[in-house]
């Protein structure tokens, strides 16, 4: 029989930052606080695994039928890469930090790695997720990897936000730990800074508004939030980046090469390569996932160019402005209108 304490040091030797285990029973009044905020409008309407299987979502055991224990894993991603925004003077279109390497993909295969040497020692019956079918935040909270901030993202005590998590689910009854104590306080930077007041109170997020969301969903950006979008070209972390629990963070050395993309890709490249090449180019990124349409970073891409200037993007724009698809033509118009109007 395998103790936890051993499991958590082969978890260190792996690389692997912090991991905690959990009971793998659902989250009832997580899935209830989802479905009002879903009710309220709080969503976009893109296909997402909380709005397809909602049950499932909330559920470990969803994934394993026999599931008694949830190992929690966290990996810290930042690096001390430059972060290099323009070169020559050509236009560049920013990267979220979180995914200018596929941070996910190396998380599974450590995990992949410990349950194996688990397995070796007590047989079990098992699943590895990292960004997968499951509510990884709730399993977060609840194992002590960390809280919830008022940003509705996961703290952990050491590495602030900056983690991506990752899990084994599993057939072994194995001792949980406990939650955090910790919370936010009186803090509110993460509201204030947001640059389209999406944090609607603490811990509600109204993803119609959310430009990391935004990024993800292809459809028409609302006027009020082209103005603020800058030259975002993949995800947004304003709230993160004013969060006191992050002021510390100590960047390391790159662990990973898989979906390498960097901190910022070159905008007129976007809007002349088919979707096709963006996918061959970007491959084992998250913003080639199956979900991210490829319209949606084109007319990142051309809001990105309306904020960034310059008589050079014009042609690029142009192309855009009577496109059929009416997404990347009124994203082209006002980038258009932006530009020549400077």
């Amino acid at each position: 029989m395998i103790h936890t304490q051993d499991i958590k040091e082969q978890a260190r030797c792996l690389g692997i930052d912090d991991l905690r285990i959990t009971i793998a029973e659902p989250f009832d009044v997580e899935k209830s606080r989802f479905l009002e905020q879903k009710e309220a409008g709080l969503f976009i309407g893109r296909k997402h695994r909380h709005l397809t299987n909602i049950e499932s979502f909330y559920d470990a055991r969803s994934t394993l039928t026999n599931a008694r224990s949830v190992l929690v894993a966290c990996l810290y991603y930042i690096t001390d890469e430059p972060e290099d925004l323009s070169t020559a003077g050509i236009p560049y279109g920013r990267i979220a930090r979180y995914t200018w390497r596929n941070h996910y993909k190396d998380l599974r295969k450590r995990l992949e790695r410990l349950a194996v040497h688990i397995a070796t020692i007590s047989p079990m019956t098992y699943v590895v997720f990292s960004n997968g079918p499951i509510a990884e935040k709730p399993l977060a909270k609840r194992s002590g990897i960390g809280f919830y901030g008022k940003h509705s993202i996961i703290l952990h005590p050491s590495y602030g936000s900056w983690i991506v998590l990752g899990e084994i689910v599993t057939d072994l009854e194995l001792e949980p730990d406990e939650p955090l104590t910790l919370e936010c306080g009186d803090c509110r930077a993460c509201i204030d800074a947001c640059p389209t007041h999406a944090i609607k109170a603490p811990y509600i997020i109204d993803r119609t508004r959310c430009i990391q969301e935004l990024t993800n969903w292809c459809g028409p950006i609302p006027e009020d939030i082209m103005e603020v979008w800058d030259n975002r070209l993949y995800g947004c972390t304003t709230c993160q980046e004013v969060c006191p629990y992050n002021k510390d963070a100590q960047p390391r050395s790159f662990q990973t090469d898989i979906g390498y993309v960097g901190s910022c890709i070159p905008l007129f490249e976007i809007l002349t390569m088919n979707e096709g090449d963006y996918r061959t180019r970007f491959a084992n990124n998250q913003i080639t996932a199956s979900w991210i349409h490829f319209k949606a970073i084109q007319r990142n891409a051309l809001l990105a160019l309306g904020h960034i200037g310059g008589r050079d993007a014009i042609p690029y724009i142009e192309r855009y402005c009577h496109s059929s698809d009416t997404t990347l033509s009124h994203a082209a118009q006002w980038a258009h209108c932006r530009v020549t109007d400077a």
